[in-house]
């Protein structure tokens, strides 16, 4: 039997950039025209902006962390004795405007590197250029003698400070975490990364997390975006909104945000919270740089190097290798490449078990349930991730610059389930004519006659995705306007195969001439003694496959597509004159999803 469904795309327009999926295929059309508002600044978050002087001029730079080579984001700087402040960019740089012209005193501050000062000649109506480093570097002739306790300092300080920054000059409530601050990171799942964050929970599908939830809400209600632009996922072909993890690394991203409450310019169909990955750029370090890592995975059950039994019919390797790498190339000042790529592959066993305690039949309470059902199974695993990106950051002038981004992911898994079920059923059996102990007690269970059940399953199935994303981003600062635009797609795909690959996706048995299952010497969460007698009181060996019955073979091959178009327009104006600092801000937010889903039912 071949069932195919296909659903096309239904178009919606809304305000304040609210988007939703509808139905298991919709494809989603948002248009959002954001309003017009004037938004009032707290005095840590005030823009450049400085009372009436008969002669000013501007100061232009960077600010550069030289213990660890980073230019640092959102560093505030002001000049003494006015209300000019200014912030740096992603890039490290700033602008301060309306700084009266002569000799000016700077104040730079930056959370976990304290303040500094320096002083600068401001011409009348010019522009000055003052780039500024806290502390102080070695001479280029005098070595530098580093011990590794002083190298971690310094590395963790600078992860904590460009959190604290993020977060102290935010607009909303968000929390901000390099992606190297928890040091290395289980397959490279930002999955994996996010469940150390307050406020967020992971959801796991066997050893993996597949989605996320912020603030208690489920993980259809929390969004994921790339430098601001909505990645696609094709969420294992179900009818859902969620985004897996499955198919992003976090080799590509530089930071993570995590977004409790939205602002007003925010799309409003995060109702528990987004989380954003700042993607790496080229200007966020002094100079070229590559880093690597070369390593291997190994489950401490299969530490071997040859090949052993599973998780498939063929025998394969559990010890298995990786490699990642990026590669920051400053080509100018205003030109430079971010490259970016993961291989990451691993083996898991994976061991469950499961048990349902009976206490409303029989004679058992809450206080005293009798052990029902027991499930035992084996799942063991193979992931196999793949990432590549790159990013081209380009400053077209002193006061606008851009960048284009484009990064590949794969995901491959094989999934290799098979569990037994004991079943003693919900009816005791009562006690003999002799007065004997009933059939159940806090370490025993010996079922009813004819109403047992032992029953076997697997599922085995290969799990494949793809996600692809190309954005692109242009912002201008300039004396009070401030314009924010992008274009972006992502397409993803997900996969599964079972028939064409060797196998069914699902199996169901049932062992046959069985009469009763019995539980004995139950210690803490299991029996250690299992019996399946047939109606005779004969034992049965349930671990043979011959006694067993199929009762369900299923193959179910699937394929699924989710692609998202963004394009987006922000501008913001300073009202420098009014009394109070104040912005006007408006912007056009267009949005598109498709997705397509083909089930195959057998």
């Amino acid at each position: 039997m071949n069932n195919t469904t296909r659903r096309r795309p239904a178009a919606i327009k809304r305000l304040l950039a609210f988007s939703t999926l509808h139905g298991l295929l919709n494809a989603n059309r948002a248009f959002s025209a954001l309003a017009l508002a004037v938004t009032l600044s707290l005095p840590g978050q005030l823009h450049a902006q400085t009372a009436p002087q008969t002669a000013t001029g501007e100061v232009v730079g960077r600010v550069l962390n030289p213990a660890t080579g980073r230019y640092l984001n959102n560093a505030r700087i002001t000049a003494d004795g006015t209300n000019a402040t200014a912030f740096t960019n992603d890039y490290g740089e700033y602008r301060l405007q309306g700084v009266p012209a002569g000799e000016a005193k700077l104040h730079i501050f930056y959370s976990g590197l304290g303040e500094q000062t320096v002083t600068v000649t401001v011409p009348a109506g010019q522009t000055v250029t003052q780039d500024i480093s806290f502390g102080q570097a070695a001479a280029p002739d005098q070595p530098v003698v580093l011990d590794t306790f002083t190298v971690a300092g310094l590395r963790d300080t600078d992860i904590a400070s460009i959190a604290v920054n993020e977060q102290r000059f935010s607009p909303n409530i968000k929390t901000v975490i390099e992606t190297d601050a928890f040091g290395d990171i289980a397959e490279g799942n930002i999955g994996e990364f996010l469940k150390f964050l307050p406020g967020v929970n992971v959801d796991y599908v066997a050893a993996d997390v597949r989605t996320v939830s912020v603030r208690g809400f489920g993980p259809a209600f929390s969004t994921v975006s790339v430098d601001g632009f909505r990645m696609a996922s094709a969420a294992s072909g179900g009818a859902s909104r969620m985004f897996e993890f499955e198919q992003v690394s976090i080799n590509n991203a530089s930071r993570v945000e995590v977004s409790k409450v939205p602002t007003p310019s925010m799309p409003a169909d995060s109702l528990g919270g987004s989380v954003n990955l700042i993607s790496k750029n080229s200007f966020e370090r002094e100079g070229a740089q590559f880093n690597y890592r070369a390593y291997v995975n190994a489950n401490s059950e299969d530490v071997t190097l040859s090949k052993t039994p599973g998780p498939g019919r063929k025998d394969t390797y559990k010890v298995l290798p990786g490699f990642d790498f990026d590669y920051t190339l400053p080509v100018t000042k205003n030109l430079g490449f971010v490259i970016t790529g993961l291989t990451s592959n691993q083996f898991n066993e994976q061991h469950r078990t499961q048990n349902t305690w009976n206490f409303a039949q029989g004679g058992a309470t809450v206080t005293n349930p009798y052990l029902q059902n027991y499930v035992m199974q084996d799942g063991p695993k193979n992931s196999f991730r793949d990432s590549i990106s790159a990013k081209m950051d380009w400053r077209i002038s002193p006061n606008s610059s851009m960048w284009i981004g484009w990064q590949s992911n794969y995901y491959k898994s094989f999934f290799g389930n098979r569990n037994i079920t004991w079943d003693t059923s919900t009816t005791s059996t009562p006690k003999t004519a002799g007065g004997e102990d009933r059939s159940w007690g806090p370490d025993y269970t010996h079922g009813a006659t004819g109403q047992g059940s032992v029953r076997g399953g697997g599922s085995f199935r290969d799990k494949l995705g793809a996600t692809n994303a190309l954005l692109a981003k242009y912002r201008y600062i300039g004396n009070r306007w401030e314009i924010d635009a992008g274009a972006g797609m992502s397409v993803s795909r997900s996969w599964y195969r079972d028939t064409g690959r060797g196998h069914f996706s699902e199996v169901r048995t049932t062992l046959q001439g069985l009469s009763r299952v019995m539980f004995d010497d139950i210690t803490g969460d299991r029996p250690n003694q299992i019996r399946a007698l047939d109606a005779a009181g004969n034992e049965l060996d349930y671990t043979k496959v011959g006694n067993y019955r199929i009762d369900t073979v299923r193959a179910v091959p699937l394929d699924a597509k989710d692609e998202v178009r963004d394009i987006h327009l922000n501008v913001k104006r300073d009202l420098d004159f009014l009394p109070f600092v104040a912005s006007l801000k408006a912007g056009v937010d267009y949005r598109e999803q498709r997705r397509d889903i083909k089930k195959y039912d057998s």
